[in-house]
């Protein structure tokens, strides 16, 4: 009896080494962590499911393993606590903010084998040049880019020149990335569409003044992306300064964009969908989302600084990984390369999710499954966009900054500091940080 007890204590023992990841009749299961999004998990599903008829002839299944958040800092930390317990997903899907950390972690596998063996010919090159790309080695694989936009409620705008003089009456903003709508054409907008008071008040328009976001717009002003070329803060400078002002002007003076408070209960964009927002600036993420439904969205260019010059977009590429302490790498290797075809993209695409697709050839089955929400016009805009992205450099502390960042912009929002103030705060806590990390 005490035999067969503790042959069956050791039969435990190994499967919790192996985590959730294992051989089962067989076939190699490689179990691959997502969000928990009720939107997009539809198509991740559908791509492992080709995926795993790729990889059908090499005795490899992939499961799902559904990590109960929609919030990437904590799917973050829950993968970290996985890979340090050798439990839950061997490979997975995240965003690129984290990449750079998982790597200095020693976290992530190398992939460049897996980049060597796909024919570059078919995706999108620049893609795969993001912060997981480290020298000439790639421990992520992009899943998919996905851009900001300046969404639009066509129906708000109409109702709104239905009333109004000749003179008074406002155009949809500006579908041309090379000449957009600049910040004080937007300024104008938003504050025509908005009325009424708090708490019931109504806004013109919701833009998040994250450092994600700053550098977009301080490039339309011929600023830097957060970094100089020589690594340290491009913050410190007029153009970050004019950026948020013009943030100040219009949640503080004009009062045409929410303030936190405004969005404690209901976040601005699902405002946006109730349609108490006229515009809102967010990313293409949030397509497919099922409130679009109940009225007519217009899609523009992100605004510029400078009035007929062109604007940008800052980029976010979620990434495929492999966890470093994975008991069948290769495995992992193989079903990262089956979900990287472009069989197994156009799964995801036809959904309408994980952003503008990395294989050429899935591009049309993503903007066709646009067609129902969105007319051609928008859709030409969206992905007219990608020719003016830009990628959001990430580091390993990037990510620390921003939360530090975000405290501090509530005091500011709260009048308890001026923009310039604020910009000043934002130069020292990255100088901070980036001397803390020489």
């Amino acid at each position: 009896m005490k035999k067969v007890l503790k042959l069956t204590v050791m039969a435990m023992a190994s499967l919790a080494l192996t985590g959730c990841s294992g051989e089962s009749g067989g076939v190699t299961i490689v179990k691959m962590s997502l969000m928990n999004s009720v939107n997009e998990n539809p198509g991740w599903t559908a791509s492992i499911d080709k995926a795993n008829e790729l990889l059908a002839d090499e005795n490899i299944k992939i499961e799902t393993e559904i990590i109960q958040t929609d919030e990437w800092d904590k799917y973050y930390t829950k993968v970290a606590s996985n890979i340090a317990g050798r439990v839950g997903g061997t490979i997975g899907r995240i965003a690129e903010s984290h990449i750079p950390l998982m790597i200095s972690k020693g976290q992530v596998q190398d992939l460049t084998n897996v980049y060597n063996s796909l024919d570059m010919s078919k995706y999108d090159a620049s893609a795969f040049e993001g912060v997981a790309k480290q020298g000439d080695k790639y421990y992520g694989l992009p899943t998919g880019s996905q851009h900001m936009v300046l969404y639009y409620n066509k129906d708000i705008i109409d109702l709104y020149n239905s009333t109004a003089s000749e003179s008074d009456k406002i155009s949809y903003p500006s579908s041309d990335w090379d000449n957009p709508t600049s910040f004080e054409e937007l300024r104008a907008m938003a504050t025509k569409l908005s009325s009424g008071t708090r708490p019931n008040r109504k806004f013109g328009l919701a833009a998040g003044p994250f450092l994600a976001y700053g550098g977009m717009y301080a490039k339309s002003l011929g600023g830097d992306n957060v970094f100089k070329a020589d690594g340290t803060s491009a913050i410190d400078s007029d153009q970050y300064r004019t950026v948020y002002k013009w943030f100040d002007n219009m949640i503080k003076v004009d009062e045409c964009m929410p303030k936190p408070t405004d969005t404690t209960i209901e976040t601005s964009m699902d405002q946006f969908y109730a349609g108490n927002i006229a515009m809102a600036i967010d990313g293409i993420n949030d397509l497919m989302n099922e409130k679009i439904v109940d009225f007519n969205v217009g899609i523009a260019a992100i605004p510029t600084g400078v009035a007929g010059s062109p604007s940008y977009s800052s980029v976010f590429t979620d990434c495929f990984f492999a966890v470093s302490n994975s008991r069948h790498s290769e495995a992992d290797q193989k079903a990262i390369n089956a979900l990287m075809q472009v069989e197994s993209i156009k799964e995801v695409a036809n959904k309408g999710v994980g952003g503008i697709p990395v294989a050429k050839d899935a591009v049309s089955n993503f903007t066709k499954s646009l067609e129902e929400k969105f007319s051609e016009a928008d859709i030409k805009c969206l992905t007219d966009g990608v020719a003016h992205t830009l990628h959001v450099p990430y580091t390993t502390y990037y990510n620390s900054v921003d939360q530090q960042i975000n405290q501090k912009m509530t005091v500011w929002l709260n009048d308890e500091l001026t923009s310039d103030e604020f910009v000043a705060y934002m130069h020292q806590t990255l100088t901070n940080a980036i001397n803390e990390n020489k």
